[in-house]
């Protein structure tokens, strides 16, 4: 097993091989892909689902900003 703290190919969780090949397969998905239509397909279908989407993003959001979900900004 290698190193990685004195690994020079490593950065963060992957190396530079493996970030050069995300981003390519990244740019030849977006590049093949209708961006809009998959857009259309996972946008909600009923009121009920938007609002558990709404409640799903302010919830991540609210913690990566370091805030217990449901906490107000004032609550830190």
């Amino acid at each position: 097993m290698t190193d990685t703290k004195h690994d020079p190919r490593v950065q963060g969780e992957g190396d530079y091989r493996s970030a050069r090949r995300n981003r390519r397969d990244v740019e030849k998905f977006v590049a093949r892909s209708d961006i809009e239509e998959l857009a259309r397909d996972a946008a909600s279908t009923s009121e009920a689902e938007q609002r558990e989407m709404l409640d799903a993003e302010r919830e991540g959001r609210a913690r990566a900003k370091g805030r217990k979900p449901g906490s107000s900004p004032s609550d830190r």
